[in-house]
């Protein structure tokens, strides 16, 4: 099949979303708007191509600009614009499409030259990466290779044409990654649903809730865990919300790779990324947090005022939710329970772990970061 009736086949899919690549590929956009029809494919194309624009569409700056990391991001923001622009469309016929590259420029390149592809829909995220042999293709041959893979994902998202990047050229290295989602994780996306337990873990609030990011799970959180079980003699439930205050979801993609590296343990997933949310979905739950979390939770910058600041306290107190704190290391003394300043509603709701019971400085500044905000 000729590219130009893959375009105008996808263009007749009824897949609709937006497009965001920062430089490299970016050619697959004048292909998909020259060729009839493109009004019922696109709804948005954007180029974010210098630092500032970058961090302006995802909402912060990426650690890297070009790796699977930002290009899933970029998916998923991409995702979410399309939903935002075409809020009657069918969700399950919506897709976010992130682009980002490191190619030939006038200035050498330390690094190979590699290009990162993602596309979002409610079902799928699919990630093709290219790595390009230096010397063997000028930019714009390295520029044409991308768009030609960014289109085929398409098609491949529309259910129009299988991907098939078995016929690289030489010099080429293609790898694909593709998580399809189950119909629960569909619905959670979608905001259909709140949680899907695994790994057995138990549908009921009486549990000890961990959350956090677990990227990656670590020494800290397998320590904690121990603990929180000995302590509260509950089931210990790794809670991994897919939703943050500050970013866009989580794909499939990081979805299964977080929970497999949880390793058969205990997860909820949820779109909870607040305690209040948390404390509704799981009413009579102990929360496992860190000092730094317990004392956000205090701050009252995240109020609109000292009442609401109580009032939140109080409904804790109400669904029967409480805390178990976790100490950290910082300047050669352990910051504990003992040591922070909170409102007595709060401090009344909270259990200290001692430092004879958990201290893990090896990891503490890894821990403090992937503890729940």
């Amino acid at each position: 099949m000729m590219r130009d009736d893959l375009i105008s086949d996808l263009h007749a899919s009824g897949l609709r979303g937006v497009l965001a690549i920062t430089g490299g590929g970016s050619g697959a956009i004048p292909r998909l708007l020259t060729t009839p029809g493109a009004s019922a494919t696109v709804l948005e194309a954007i180029v974010p191509y210098s630092e500032a624009s970058l961090a302006d569409w995802l909402g912060r700056t990426p650690e890297r600009a070009c790796d699977p990391a930002a290009a899933r991001a970029l998916a998923m923001r991409s995702y979410e614009r399309a939903a935002a622009l075409d809020p009657e469309g069918d969700p399950r016929r919506r897709f976010g499409l992130g682009g980002t590259a490191s190619l030939a420029s006038t200035r050498p390149k330390r690094g190979e030259h590699r290009a990162h592809l993602v596309v979002q829909t409610a079902e799928t995220t699919l990630q093709v990466s290219l790595r390009f042999e230096k010397g063997r293709r000028s930019r714009a041959e390295e520029e044409e290779a991308i768009a030609h893979a960014a289109i085929a994902a398409l098609a491949d998202a529309a259910g129009v044409h299988e991907l098939d990047l078995s016929r690289t050229p030489s010099g080429i290295e293609a790898n694909v990654e593709r998580a399809r989602a189950t119909r629960e994780e569909t619905e959670l996306l979608l905001g259909e649903r709140t949680r899907i337990t695994l790994n057995d873990a138990p549908e009921t609030g009486e549990v000890c809730l961990l959350p956090g990011s677990f990227n990656p799970p670590h020494a800290g959180h397998r320590r904690i865990a121990a603990v929180a079980a000995e302590r509260t003699g509950r089931p210990v439930v790794h809670e991994l919300s897919i939703t943050n205050v500050d970013k866009s979801p989580l794909d499939f993609l990081t979805q299964h790779e977080r929970v497999a590296a949880l390793e058969g343990k205990r997860v909820w997933l949820t779109r909870t990324p607040t305690f209040a949310e948390k404390a509704e979905l799981a009413p009579g739950a102990v929360f496992a947090v860190g000092a730094d979390t317990l004392e956000r939770l205090a701050a009252p910058r995240y109020y609109a005022d000292e009442s609401e600041r109580e009032a939140s306290y109080r409904r804790f107190a109400e669904l029967g939710c409480c805390f178990l704190v976790f100490g950290r290391e910082e300047g050669g003394r352990f910051v504990g329970l003992k040591s922070l300043t909170l409102p007595a509603t709060l401090r009344s709701l909270c259990d200290g772990v001692s430092e004879a019971e958990f201290r893990v400085d090896a990891s503490s500044t890894e821990l403090r970061d992937q503890l729940v905000d």
